[in-house]
């Protein structure tokens, strides 16, 4: 377990860094969800998870989640 852990930490490899963008872009997407919900204090969270994304596909998930309400964003994506 410990391995993953620091494979995981050290973004070493493809899973990994795909790994680190899926936490990274849920967090995102928690932000949003508060933001939606009139939590004026969550710009920061968004940032910075938004800058840590790694991958295409994360980027473009995440503009999707900033540009759609969460309700869509979730009937779009998650079905």
């Amino acid at each position: 377990m410990r391995r993953v852990v620091e494979e995981y930490e050290a973004k070493g490899t493809p899973e990994a860094v795909v790994a680190r963008d899926a936490d990274k872009l849920e967090c995102l997407v928690q932000a949003v969800e508060y933001r939606a919900q009139g939590n004026t204090l969550v710009q920061d969270w968004i940032d910075t998870s938004l800058e840590s994304l790694k991958t295409a596909s994360a980027r473009e998930l995440a503009a999707a989640a900033l540009t759609m309400s969460p309700l869509e964003w979730r009937r779009t994506f998650l079905g």
